[in-house]
């Protein structure tokens, strides 16, 4: 048996992902009602989906390598031993990637016999070097846990003659391994709460120098992917927009006549019927207007005129940002990261579209700052121009504690300028009285 994961557009334009079994061709039963009643049920965008189903599919494939029946053992009662789940842990720190080269080592019993000697293997893959981070780790610990408290729910209600006790014991055994799950968590690195995630000036500098459309060094060959690189990075540069929200915008969304300035709309279009693409950039939090300066305004305009106006395929749809490639070209980008790779790799900065959200966010504070105002006088402000949830959220706090603790460095060296002003006074008055004397 062999799991993998299928993504396709429904008619309806709502984006799923299944496993299903390579072999048989059919999806897999208790997955795929998993996905329906939760995941679909709650909107869970494709990468969500696929992410949960990746963990699901390790989970499936340590329930082999170990001759288990996942969904008999719960039904039983048997329940699951705290070495067969520290053994799916194991699994789950592993690269997905790795994992066919390390099932296929020497010595190691092949997959499907009911029954395996597997300390060659588990000792393969607890030693291999390569290993996911702590964050990716404690989600695939988070979706398997979600995953089997529900199926021993869903079985516990739906098995057959199950008597009351039966329905507890068989909960008991979901919670039982999540909670087992748990204890594994990794301690994620702490990054001070000051520390820096946007780019210095001379690195903003570096960036803008290289994809200047008439620079020497500009990586691009094609004087339209020039522009419209440029004028992606100019705007998010100078509005923080998320890579998803920057892919869903449309021609109609640049507000040409806002009042005070140019802006842009940034509206919430999961699910789409006119999108093609089958991974479809979201928006993470609720529609928002951002202001755009002039020369973010003027960057983008080009790029609208010269560059998408001319691309008669670009006519087709109304997404803003379009492959000019000769192959694809007119058809909406799915990704931007090839470009800040390609940006990161030649100019030595580290770039990526998030960091450029940290960057504008940061300047944006630094503004205010410059203008005199207190952190509480602007924040909602910055929550509605970067689009977060409330002042609680972990970004807003990270850029509330560093911003006030600048406010209390100048503040502090202000009271020592003072202080070693009375200090001064005092000295040279005592020696003055001193020499005089």
């Amino acid at each position: 048996m062999e799991f993998k994961i299928r993504k396709y557009i429904e008619p309806s334009g709502e984006r799923r992902a299944i496993l299903f079994d390579t072999e048989t061709g059919l999806p897999d039963f208790w997955s795929t009602l998993y996905g329906s009643s939760q995941l679909r049920a709650k909107g869970a965008s494709l990468s969500t989906q696929s992410a949960q189903l990746g963990s699901i599919c390790i989970l499936y494939k340590w329930a082999e390598l170990r001759g288990i029946n996942i969904e008999s053992r719960i039904s039983s009662r048997e329940g699951f031993s705290r070495n067969e789940v520290d053994s799916l842990v194991t699994l789950l720190r592993s690269r997905v990637s790795d994992l066919p080269d390390l099932i296929a080592k020497p010595k190691v019993a092949p997959i499907g016999r009911a029954k395996i000697n597997s300390s060659d293997i588990w000792k393969t893959l607890e030693e291999q070097p390569k290993q996911i981070n702590a964050s990716t780790f404690n989600d695939r610990l988070d979706y398997v846990s979600r995953y089997m408290t529900w199926l021993c729910d869903y079985l516990s209600d739906h098995g057959p003659n199950n008597r009351p006790d039966t329905k507890q014991s068989i909960a008991e055994i979901g919670e039982k391994f999540a909670l087992r799950l748990s204890s594994m968590r990794s301690v994620e690195p702490n990054t001070a709460f000051d520390s820096a995630k946007d780019l210095k000036t001379k690195d903003i500098r570096a960036v803008l120098n290289l994809i200047n459309p008439q620079s020497p060094l500009n990586p691009w060959d094609s004087p339209s992917a020039r522009i419209r690189n440029f004028a992606i990075i100019c705007v998010l540069l100078d509005t923080g927009l998320r890579t998803g929200e920057l892919l869903s915008l449309k021609l109609k969304d640049i507000d040409y006549a806002k009042k005070g300035g140019k802006g842009l709309k940034v509206r919430r279009r999961q699910g789409s019927k006119d999108d093609p693409r089958l991974n479809q950039p979201g928006t993470k939090r609720d529609e928002r207007e951002v202001p755009l300066s002039e020369s973010a305004f003027n960057a983008l305009d080009t790029y609208v005129s010269l560059v998408r106006n001319q691309i008669p395929a670009a006519s087709k749809t109304e997404y803003l940002f379009v492959s000019v490639g000769n192959k694809s070209q007119g058809i909406p980008m799915s990704s931007i990261t090839h470009i800040t790779d390609k940006i990161r790799e030649i100019a030595g900065v580290d770039l990526t579209p998030h960091k450029l959200r940290h960057t504008a966010t940061w300047r944006y504070c630094m503004l205010q700052k410059k203008k005199g105002l207190e952190w509480d006088s602007f924040v909602e402000r910055l929550i509605m121009k970067f689009g977060w949830k409330s002042p609680k959220s972990p970004s807003v706090r990270h850029y509330a504690k560093r911003f006030i603790k600048e406010a209390m460095f100048e503040s502090s060296i202000r009271e020592q300028d003072e202080t070693n002003a009375l200090i001064d006074e005092a000295t040279e008055a005592a020696r003055q009285e001193v020499t005089n004397g």
